[in-house]
């Protein structure tokens, strides 16, 4: 382990948790001490909120970290990683707030793989809350993408908790694994079916779910017909959330479609009591077609999360990103990426193919599990 300190600045680039996750991570995985300053700088409450805390002390757990600034506020963090070698069975880390569970999944779920044995992670907050991933996103779109690196996860939700009571709970199982292996995704194929939930919860009422459902399936008619792309079929599923199963009230739809290439996009929205300037319907349908219109092989949310696979992956990886930039939550992973493992020979490169899309390119570092090996 290198015991001089990489320092980090929390303001770069999007300047949001997307800075703490990665660095985090790559820091427990390649045993990295590191010093964070400016947590968050970039949001209307600099610092560490519940959920980040909980992500920190949930790391801290698995690799036996010591750690200083950890405290609900903190924009200034030490880290100083052990090692993955699991003691316990279990983990838990519970926000007490509707802190996103998806995002603490991202941060655990890496160091997770590189482990030394399976574990269970319980995880507490918020299912389906603004600024994160609906958790059926996380299980129907970035899963089947996890397991073309190569490694899997299972998710058991146990309970779904909406914004602002939260009171969710999802378990999470990984088993160890030895690497990861490099994709190449450059073909994005054309839609080939398009599924999707709404659903409402509480004493939100059923009708809300059905307009949601009904908005999205004529805005994405509307836009591949406009662009003389053949629709494919299109099954929206509606129905009310059981309330042993769910905490407060909420709505909100989960949209995927899957391509002749086996490439997954996703979009989703949450409904809410005040009048948003695009119906939720709308917005999961724009998120769902933006990808397809833009001939890329993943959404804009897949970006930020695939920059990480890339990086421990054995081998070369491509990803055709589409004809925008990289988003800048991704533009910010791939920075500290570079920042961390730079000196390991780490580099992310662009081209691009004949239609002007972007392909983002990584020769990944091919993290070794020592546990396993």
């Amino acid at each position: 382990m290198s015991q001089e300190f990489v320092k980090l600045d929390g303001s770069l680039g999007e300047g949001g948790g997307q800075v703490l996750r990665i660095s985090l991570c790559l820091s427990a995985l390649y045993r990295i001490p590191i010093e964070i300053n400016n947590i968050r700088a970039g949001r209307p409450k600099p610092g560490l909120s519940a959920q980040h805390l909980k992500g920190v002390e949930l790391v801290r757990d698995m690799c036996n970290a010591h750690v200083t600034g950890a405290h609900i506020g903190s924009t200034c963090l030490t880290f100083k990683p052990g090692f993955l070698q699991n003691k316990k069975q279990e983990f838990l880390a519970d926000t007490r707030t509707a802190g996103c569970i998806c995002l603490l999944i991202q941060i655990a779920l890496p160091c997770a793989l590189f482990s030394s044995k399976a574990a269970t992670y319980i995880l507490k907050g918020g299912t389906n809350v603004p600024f994160g991933p609906q958790i059926e996103y996380f299980t129907n779109v970035f899963r089947p993408l996890f397991k073309r690196f190569g490694a899997d996860l299972n998710i058991d939700i146990v309970r779904k908790g909406y914004y602002p009571q939260g009171g969710g709970e999802v378990h999470m199982h990984v088993n160890p694994i030895h690497s990861l292996t490099g994709i190449e995704l450059i073909d994005a194929g054309n839609p080939v079916n398009i599924m999707g939930w709404s659903f409402v919860a509480g004493w939100t009422k059923i009708h809300e779910a059905q307009r949601m459902a009904d908005d999205a399936r004529s805005n994405i008619i509307r836009e591949l017909s406009k662009r003389d792309i053949t629709v494919p079929p299109i099954h929206l599923v509606t129905y009310q959330e059981q309330k042993n199963i769910a905490v407060g009230n909420g709505s909100g739809i989960n949209l995927i479609c899957k391509t002749t290439t086996d490439c997954i996009f996703g979009g989703s929205a949450l409904g809410s009591k005040h009048q948003a300037p695009t119906p939720p319907g709308v917005e999961a349908a724009n998120q769902l077609l933006s990808p397809i219109l833009i001939d890329a092989c993943v959404d804009e949310h897949l970006q930020d999360q695939i920059i990480i696979l890339m990086v421990l992956a054995k081998g070369p990886s491509k990803v055709k990103v589409g004809k925008n930039p990289l988003t800048c939550h991704a533009e910010t992973a791939k920075q500290v990426a570079e920042i961390m493992l730079g000196n390991r020979g780490l580099r992310f490169s662009s081209s691009q193919d004949n239609n002007g899309s972007h392909i983002l390119e990584c020769n990944g570092l091919g993290l070794i599990n020592e546990f396993l090996n």
